[in-house]
């Protein structure tokens, strides 16, 4: 072995090292709060599809049944508590156990504002409304004629109502409705979207966009 070969070899110096990790960090530093703005962004469209979906379904209902209808407890899905500030997990829409609840129509909106389905009454719920999502979800979802006058035909935009996040009794009717999408997927960011049966258009009445 030729030793004064190997003793003309040269490594890194360590200024040399430490201008790569330097390099190194600040790309990281650029490119993750990229990728993780990217990440959270694709979650919040699933509120906007789902509301959209939303909408579609009960101005449906509300053209067959001439009323809207609410959605969200726990008896008919896991979906009727949005989250608090704690970081909110993946879940499916249905709650394990929970077995989706349609009623027998015709539906129609009796005394007291309670749903009724073919002569009884109704679970009520998403089942009825026809939205039933399959899959891993991000936001949680709930539907609630509460926030608006018994009998309007339509409700204020989203924006500018004050609302109590509370969970909606099911197979409750009326002439409006609001429906809310919530998530918390940092721990300081709960997030809510809504839309109701003024505007199609989901807004951001809580928290701050990605």
């Amino acid at each position: 072995m030729n030793i004064n070969r190997l003793k003309g070899k040269k490594g890194f110096t360590l200024i040399e090292l430490l201008i790569v990790i330097a390099i190194i960090g600040i790309l990281a530093a650029i490119a993750i709060p990229t990728y993780l703005s990217y990440v959270n962004r694709a979650k919040d469209s699933e509120a906007s599809t789902n509301l959209g979906a939303i909408f579609t379904d009960e101005t449906a209902f509300n053209a067959t049944n001439s009323t809207y209808i609410s959605a969200g407890n726990a008896s008919n899905t896991g979906n009727g508590t949005l989250p608090g500030t704690a970081i909110s997990s993946t879940h499916p829409f249905y709650a394990a156990g929970t077995t989706p609840v349609q009623d027998a129509p015709p539906y129609s909106c009796g005394t007291g504002n309670v749903l009724t389905a073919n002569g009884a009454s109704a679970k009520g719920g998403f089942a009825d409304m026809g939205f039933m999502p399959v899959g891993t979800l991000y936001f949680y979802y709930q539907v609630s004629n509460a926030l608006v006058t018994s009998g309007a035909s339509t409700a204020a935009p989203a924006s500018n109502q004050s609302i109590t996040w509370k969970v909606p009794a099911n197979g409750t009717c009326g002439g409006g409705y609001q429906a809310m999408a919530g998530a918390n997927f940092t721990g300081t960011n709960y997030q809510v979207y809504a839309v109701n049966d003024y505007s199609s258009t989901p807004v951001l009445v809580e928290g701050k966009t990605y």
